[in-house]
């Protein structure tokens, strides 16, 4: 009985935690060549809590960049949060390539910034501008401010020209909406005190 109860609260917890996948980036259309030896992206806002979960690169990069792209995700005072390196062999889902990272939650109202860096050469991105007919789709929750740069290497990219809708087509994350509810911390807690307490009974 003892098993069939902390299983059932494992499962409810398990329930209670599971939440969908999102891009931030769905698509994109207009885009014009640029070139940059630094990092190049975007920043952004959120309308909610999120959780970023694996940060990637837009799969026709590698077709021009082969080898490892470096993405980052910074907050607001230039303090990194995450990083990994995206490669064509990264998860494909949709237009863009994963890799996961441990999960950075973001609160809404920050403005964060994301960026690509090559580090083999030259970094040829394309870039997506309002202003010349350029449109992108993103998920509900994030919107975009506008792209963002560094003069060379891997480093904090700054925000060019305020929120004009802009952004460099390099970097793209994945996210899932909110933080887990304090009463999914305490299934879990449960479930895994009975799962115990069965162990040392048995004993």
């Amino acid at each position: 009985m003892k098993c069939l109860l902390s299983i059932a609260l494992a499962a409810s917890a398990w329930t209670a935690a599971a939440q969908g996948t999102f891009q931030a980036v769905l698509s994109f259309a207009g885009e014009n060549s640029a070139f940059t030896d630094g990092t190049a992206g975007w920043t952004f806002q959120t309308t909610g809590f999120i959780s970023v979960t694996d940060l990637g690169c837009f799969n026709y990069l590698f077709d021009s960049n082969p080898g490892g792209i470096e993405v980052g995700l910074w907050a607001p005072d230039g303090t990194l949060l995450a990083s990994n390196t995206v490669t064509s062999a990264s998860t494909l889902a949709g237009a863009t390539r994963y890799e996961s990272i441990t999960p950075v939650f973001l609160d809404p109202g920050s403005v964060y910034h994301l960026g690509a860096f090559y580090p083999s050469n030259t970094f040829s991105v394309n870039m997506c501008v309002p202003l010349l007919g350029g449109s992108v789709v993103t998920s509900p929750q994030i919107q975009v401010r506008g792209s963002a740069s560094t003069g060379s290497g891997f480093a904090f990219p700054a925000e060019e020209g305020g929120a004009n809708g802009a952004l460099y087509l390099g970097p793209n994350f994945r996210y899932q909406i909110g933080v887990p509810e304090p009463s999914t911390w305490m299934l879990l807690g449960l479930a895994g005190l009975l799962t115990l307490a069965r162990q040392v009974t048995r004993r």
